[in-house]
């Protein structure tokens, strides 16, 4: 059923006969447009003798100059599509998209973005954020609450799809919500989501030369469409937060063509790209205007966009027979395309089921909410790592002869891994509009759903990346499922219930990277937060596919991040240590956080900040968070020495961090951790390397006491023959929380007999300062979480009352065992 479309507001322009929608697809314009006009194409007239196209140009300029109010109200689109006739106007959304996706119910929405309204009156002066308030309460009033929603945006309406899905989301009561919830996909067209000078520019010129004759213009849209102008920086922050919480799919389209008057394009690449790997560009062959216009069923770009709406209607569908009961699905049967009568082509996106489904199951609603939860980096950071050698070697492919195509970035738990990762990987994405390579990243997260913290998680993201960029793959991935899953097909198999193994998909993606054409890179941040089982595995599955790729002649870059623990050995793998080199980061960081409160009390700051650095030892997150918190007390009315005492304290979030490296120890474990705590935290001063060959001896069940000897100890399983053994057992023990560190250098140049006593290493029968490497905590903030947190109790309950003082009794027990070993026996008797 056809209806009448309004130059404002929301039009009906399209509802199925059945009267039962399974989705609506709302349409909405850009700067300049109309809500029929935008989205329609005008064939060019051929008439040999020219007068039609004389008549036709004189007909437009009268419009032109005489339009009135009426003259769009009561528009109504074609009633059907007569191929044969060249001169028919073709409104898509109506004469296509209506046949193609016959169950969903179309609206075009419509608002006041003239930049000057000429002969037609005063200019409307409402901005984005009244436009989107205004999409958002038509929609309310217009739809039932639980349909499905998808928008198609032109230029300017991407943005008021972006306000209004944030100001949804925004609000606390139920209906207005509803519609962020049951958004399902964003299509855009040109929308300038990083701003764009050369349409602010093209506007201000349009508005300065028609305010010379003296008639009323907006500012606002002009404004809004500046680069880096506050009202789009906002909308976008906002939609990212909306579009992570929701994880509906959106969909870029670039205008391909310049603008002839121009010679250049109106939105540039890099303004209608909106930087996030879940977003798939295409470009359309058109310029801006014609971006939003299609000939027919035949025209590429139709073919592009028309394509991607009937993939998320499908979806749409499919899941709308799932969950409709068989006796009302029999009542009202669905239509894939169109009536089987009708001689219209076949829509090409619908000619292999199998393999759409079986793309679209790699997807998961999870797939990206840890890099969406990551905070971008503060302004003035990150930048060492891009200017660091051994990054710029490997992102270049200067050193593949050394690194095989593998980086591993490392770092102490808040280091800020994962803050670099991200925007390496969006500084990766922003160069692909200019390098011809494929890029990808996955990010885990251990306290996520499963498959954030899985290798099928991992395999079925990158898989989901990488394969529409690439049709040869694609074509393999098609062929491989209408072999594979082809069977299901009779079983009513869907996107949702395919089911996929873990070997399965590694070897898909190493079939997919293995015969990529061009350069593909790839991130894998916080590898350490994958299952435990398959930490190692996705090490070396991805050691020796780097070399496998290297080998062959491809040019396939891998970056991963992680704690130092669990200890990996790779071979030819290059290691970058981040705590070593965001000391300027974190003091950049204070300062600008600093500069806020900065007035009278400028000393205090600068204090502060001095101990803030001093005790920070490279774990950004430590510095974030003591930060905030010494300025929340400052405003409390906190004295500056309450505010030092303030950096004793264990941040909330750091205590969090700190129990969850704990929370999968077994029992035995954990006591043997305790034990081993009990020593790193509690002894006077830190501890040699070599001491601990012993101390780790004598923590163990059961002690070399036990064995009567350290010879005996020496023949048991336990024994360490080497530091680097031991390292890795105390790298292990600790969950990364200790490090082995350079020579502690804190003994008094006139060392006392008691002094140089107290530095003789346990069980050594000489006063030699031995090893010069110590064994201690990694920050401060480790040490408060035992002495003055629930470390003890976190790691054994029995230690929840008087933790120090058991811990001292320990110790002591340690000790009274390591004196009864029979090797001391003889130098007793001597004495």
């Amino acid at each position: 059923m056809l209806n009448p479309i309004r130059d404002t507001g929301i039009s009906v322009a399209y509802e199925p006969d059945n009267g039962s929608p399974i989705v609506d697809i709302v349409f909405v314009h850009g700067l300049q447009g109309h809500p029929s006009k935008t989205w329609t194409y005008h064939p060019k007239a051929t008439n040999a003798g020219g007068k039609t196209k004389r008549k036709s140009i004189i007909r437009r300029l009268a419009n032109h100059l005489f339009r009135t109010s009426f003259s769009t109200k009561n528009f109504t689109a074609t009633p059907s599509l007569d191929n044969n006739t060249q001169l028919n106007p073709i409104f898509w959304p109506i004469d296509l998209i209506s046949k193609d996706c016959p169950d969903s119910r179309i609206l075009m929405f419509g608002y006041d973005s003239k930049i000057t309204k000429y002969f037609g009156g005063a200019t409307n002066q409402n901005g984005i954020f009244s436009h989107g308030k205004d999409l958002l309460f038509a929609l309310y009033r217009e739809r039932h609450s639980d349909r499905p929603l998808v928008f198609v945006a032109h230029s300017l309406g991407g943005i008021i799809v972006k306000q209004m899905l944030a100001e949804s989301d925004s609000l606390l009561e139920t209906p207005f919500r509803e519609v962020a919830k049951f958004t399902r996909a964003v299509i855009f067209l040109g929308t300038p989501h990083r701003g764009s000078q050369d349409v602010a520019a093209l506007g201000e010129v349009m508005r300065s030369v028609v305010s010379a004759l003296g008639m009323e213009t907006s500012a606002v849209n002009l404004h809004a469409l500046g680069l880096k102008t506050s009202d789009l920086e906002r909308a976008q922050e906002d939609f990212s937060k909306v579009w992570q919480k929701y994880n509906f799919r959106v969909k870029t389209f670039q205008e391909g063509l310049s603008f002839a008057k121009f010679g250049k394009k109106v939105v540039p690449d890099y303004s209608s790209l909106i930087g996030d790997h879940r977003e798939y560009a295409e470009t359309l062959q058109a310029n801006h205007l014609e971006m939003c216009r299609y000939s027919g069923r035949d025209d590429p770009n139709y073919h592009k966009v028309a394509g991607e709406l009937h993939m998320i209607y499908r979806s749409i569908e499919r899941c709308n027979r799932i969950e409709t009961p068989p006796s009302r699905r029999m009542q009202q049967p669905s239509r894939l395309l169109s009536d089987s009568s009708s001689n219209e082509p076949v829509f090409a996106a619908g000619s292999n089921q199998v393999s759409d489904a079986c793309l679209e199951s790699l997807w998961f609603p999870a797939i990206n909410n840890r890099v969406q939860n990551i905070e971008s980096p503060a302004h003035r950071t990150c930048s060492w790592l891009f200017a660091h050698l051994e990054y710029e070697e490997w992102f270049n492919s200067r050193s593949r002869h050394r690194s095989h195509g593998l980086l591993w970035l490392k770092g102490k738990p808040g280091a800020g891994k994962s803050t670099l990762m991200k925007e390496a990987f969006g500084r990766s994405i922003a160069m692909q509009a200019t390098s011809s390579y494929s890029t990808a990243a996955h990010f885990f997260c251990a306290k996520g759903v499963e498959l954030e913290h899985t290798s099928i998680g991992l395999f079925r993201s990158l898989l989901c990346q990488l394969l529409p960029g690439d049709r040869p793959s694609l074509q393999r991935f098609h062929q491989y499922c209408n072999k594979a899953k082809l069977p299901f097909k009779s079983h009513g198999q869907t996107a949702m219930t395919i089911a996929w193994e873990e070997a399965e998909l590694r070897q898909l993606l190493k079939s997919v990277l293995l015969n990529q054409a061009k350069r593909t890179i790839i991130f894998i941040d916080a590898l350490d937060e994958c299952d435990e089982d398959s930490i190692r595995p996705l090490a070396y599955f991805w050691r020796s596919i780097t070399k496998a790729a290297h080998d062959l002649g491809h040019d396939l870059n891998v970056c991963l991040s992680s704690r130092h623990f669990p200890t990996i050995s790779l071979s030819d793998c290059v290691e970058i240590v981040v705590e070593q080199h965001n000391g300027d980061d974190i003091a950049s960081y204070v300062d600008q956080k600093f500069q806020i409160c900065m007035s009278a009390q400028r000393s205090h700051w600068e204090f502060l900040k001095r101990k803030i650095l001093e005790k920070a030892a490279g774990v950004f997150l430590w510095a974030v968070l003591v930060v905030e918190d010494v300025l929340k007390n400052w405003d409390n009315g906190s004295s500056l020495p309450a505010l030092i005492q303030r950096l004793r304290d264990v941040p909330e979030a750091l205590e969090s961090l700190f129990r969850k490296l704990f929370s999968d120890l077994e029992p035995s474990t954990r006591q043997l951790t305790a034990r081993f705590f009990q020593w790193a935290v509690l002894a006077t001063k830190p501890l040699r390397l070599h001491e601990w060959h012993h101390i780790m001896a004598f923590i163990r069940q059961p002690a070399p006491a036990a064995f009567g000897s350290l010879g005996e100890w020496r023949q048991s399983v336990h024994f360490t023959e080497s530091d680097e053994q031991l390292e890795k057992q105390i790298r292990s023990l600790s969950r990364g929380l200790v490090e082995i560190s350079k020579a502690w250098t804190s003994v008094p140049q006139k060392a006392e007999t008691e002094v140089i006593s107290m530095c003789a290493g346990a069980g050594s029968l000489d006063l030699e300062h031995g090893d010069s490497r110590v064994v201690q905590v990694i920050h401060e903030s480790v040490r408060d979480f035992f002495l003055r947190g629930n470390g003890f109790s976190a790691l054994d309950s029995s230690l929840q009352n008087h933790p120090i003082g058991n811990g001292h009794l320990a110790i002591m027990t340690t000790c009274l065992d390591y004196v009864h070993i029979s090797e001391l026996d003889a130098l007793v008797k001597a004495r």
